[in-house]
């Protein structure tokens, strides 16, 4: 499993934000990107890609901004899982850290890291710290939901099992 943040960047448009653990393969990056440039009307939403045999479950959210044209960043959480899981499993996390990330004040100021503001603010390199602290704690409350449905899923498996 791996968790990505999606940002529309004003400049270069949709990028990888944030990733953990590690990188995204580049084949898997694009198919993000252009997956996070289309106009979809649920916030929701899940991708299989067949040839990766991997499935995307992605909450499109947005934050207001000072900084922003229209004052608004466009954000997209992603959780990077192999297909047998069911995107339900994730959808009330997601949502939980979306809303997270929403009620830090400033939160925007991640986002102008990589020389978007001529001005120096010194809350900049605060907010990515704040940012990347929720994502841990998000990949790790996912990984937490993940382990508890496949114990439950043996469970029900073993029960399954007995003759009545």
């Amino acid at each position: 499993m791996k968790l990505t943040l999606l940002y529309f960047n004003p400049i270069i448009g949709p990028e990888i934000f944030f990733s953990y653990p590690g990188s995204i393969s580049e084949k898997i990056s694009k198919k993000m990107l252009g997956f996070f440039d289309l106009d979809m009307s649920d916030s929701f939403f899940e991708v299989s890609l067949i040839e990766e045999d991997l499935k995307l479950t992605n909450l499109y959210f947005e934050i207001t901004s000072c900084w922003a044209r229209g004052s608004k960043e466009m954000l997209m959480l992603s959780v990077i899982t192999e297909k047998k899981y069911k995107s339900e499993l994730f959808y009330d996390a997601l949502k939980e850290y979306s809303l997270k990330i929403m009620a830090v004040v400033n939160i925007y100021k991640a986002f102008y890291t990589r020389g978007l503001l001529k001005e120096e603010d010194s809350e900049i390199d605060l907010k990515m710290q704040e940012l990347h602290t929720l994502l841990i704690e998000c990949y790790n409350h996912l990984g937490n939901r993940l382990k508890d449905n496949i114990e439950n899923e043996k469970i029900i498996k073993k029960f399954k099992k007995f003759e009545w």
